[in-house]
């Protein structure tokens, strides 16, 4: 019960944690989704502000040339803006009232105005000038043609390395929905694109000065911000990705470690439980005189000494695992033989008085292994253990030396019921035991495999199981060789 609440709990702060991190991500999304909509006005109006304080300087320089040129017509000078000059005897209505401001101006000035004349628009300049029959206004027509080529060359000397193209177009006239439409799609097949445009005072009023970039100026800015963006969306995901890879991870070694715990109770209880059963029980029998007889009391006195011997192999089985977790077992590697290895085995073996023999083979002239005699004794005996407490009367266990390459490996074969498939990946795990019924019938703390794994590998080198289900397991150490 205690862990399946350990596991809801878990997941209920994993799904806090999912919407503690899904909620802001999904609000970035739709931020940068409005962002990306909006990005290319945002663009074209950084363009705009750009090339408007441009086109104001350029007009700035427009107006000064003109100036120039009104100012030769007084002078009596040539210049190629004008395209004719006459006195202004009798002025039209439309000129009327530049023609008045015009005469009240001393010699030399100059007013600017500009007349429709049917689809065609004229720009003069109304100049005060001295003739033979002295001080008058003279009319000068400016040649439009010739100020459009004037901008561009204006443009040349102003920004001689800017991509934008600066020309002079003709005032917009009302058109119908159809050719406002024909008009936008012929615009969306030019290969440029106005991105900033100002209107011009007399002489060109309802002209204006454009810039024009070549091509779709917006576009790989837009476009680099967008992917700037998608970039970024996808490390956030990736990042939220290995957040949540890393929380599961964690809260399954959480769950694991919980159940190991569990295991690791009912296991040491389940082992502590039978052997103080059996002291306490022989103890109360000496203690009230119910042993007759020199030989019950004996017998007695031995299978105390058998149960303290069970715990005590209990207790060291547990600290040799806390000094392995801690990283405190200093192991003293020394070139070793391995017929001498074999032989402080069984030595070993032999001490304990288990049930069962076995059978030792060795391949000729392996070479000499670099190990700690005693650990890697530890490690053979306890996969001799497990051999004698999982076979049945009929015992057939053999140890192999043999190499393996350019390693040696020592073998511990038994015709036990074998390992099934699904407990193989988890046999080596600390408190793991299998939960069929041979398991919870024998004793064991479920920290022998791993005792055995962690020391091999402490040696650099491996432990292997292959096993098959009613025929037998053979467990094999692989250590590198001297």
């Amino acid at each position: 019960m205690a862990e399946t609440s350990e596991l809801i709990e878990f997941r209920r702060a994993f799904v806090w944690l999912l919407c503690g991190m899904l909620l802001p991500s999904v609000a970035l999304v739709a931020f940068g989704v409005v962002a990306v909509a909006n990005e290319r006005a945002a663009v074209e109006r950084r363009l705009a502000v750009e090339y408007d304080a441009r086109l104001r300087t350029l007009s700035l320089d427009l107006l000064a040339r003109l100036d120039r040129a009104a100012d030769a017509v007084a002078a009596r000078r040539i210049d190629p803006l004008v395209a004719n000059i006459r006195p202004l005897a009798s002025p039209p209505p439309e000129l009327a009232e530049a023609a008045r401001r015009a005469a009240t101006l001393p010699v030399g000035g100059h007013v600017f105005a500009n007349t429709d004349s049917g689809n065609e628009r004229r720009a003069y300049a109304l100049v005060r000038a001295v003739r033979e029959s002295g001080e008058q206004t003279l009319l000068a027509q400016l040649d439009v043609a010739g100020i459009a080529s004037q901008v561009q060359r204006l443009a040349e000397l102003k920004y001689p390395r800017e991509a934008a193209a600066f020309r002079l177009v003709p005032p917009r006239e009302p058109v119908a929905a159809l050719a406002a439409l024909r008009r936008i799609v012929a615009e969306a097949g030019q290969a440029g694109t106005v991105v900033s445009r100002i209107a011009l005072g007399p002489p060109l009023e309802a002209f204006a000065l454009v810039a024009e970039l070549p091509g779709d100026p917006a576009g790989p800015l837009a476009f680099r911000n967008r992917t700037l963006y998608i970039a970024l969306l996808v490390l956030l995901y990736v990042g939220i990705g290995v957040g949540f890879g890393l929380t599961l991870r964690e809260m399954r070694r959480a769950y694991k470690l919980s159940r190991l715990k569990t295991d690791f109770v009912a296991n040491i209880s389940h082992e502590l439980r039978t052997p103080l059963t059996s002291v306490r029980l022989f103890a109360e029998t000496l203690r009230e005189g119910r042993a007759v007889g020199p030989e019950e009391v004996n017998e007695c006195v031995v299978l105390l000494s058998a149960e303290a011997d069970r715990l005590s192999r209990l207790v060291e089985k547990l600290l040799d695992w806390s000094r392995l977790e801690s990283g405190r077992a200093a192991l003293e590697l020394e070139r070793t033989d391995v017929p001498a290895l074999l032989e402080r085995i069984d030595v070993a073996y032999r001490a304990q008085q288990l049930p069962a023999t076995y059978k030792t083979e060795m391949d000729a002239q392996l070479p000499p292994v670099n190990v700690d005699r005693d650990a890697m004794a530890q490690v053979v005996l306890n996969l001799l253990h497990n051999a004698v407490k999982y076979t049945g009367d009929d015992k057939r266990i053999r140890v192999r030396a043999r190499r393996a390459g350019r390693n040696v490996a020592i073998e511990v074969e038994d015709n036990g019921p074998g390992v099934r498939p699904h407990d193989r990946k988890r046999i080596f795990d600390r408190y793991y035991r299998g939960d069929d019924l041979l398991s919870r019938t024998t004793e064991g703390t479920g920290l022998g495999l791993a005792i055995a794994k962690k020391i091999v590998e402490l040696h650099g080198g491996r432990i292997e199981l292959d096993s098959k289900v009613g025929e037998g397991s053979t467990f094999r150490v692989v250590l590198p060789a001297a």
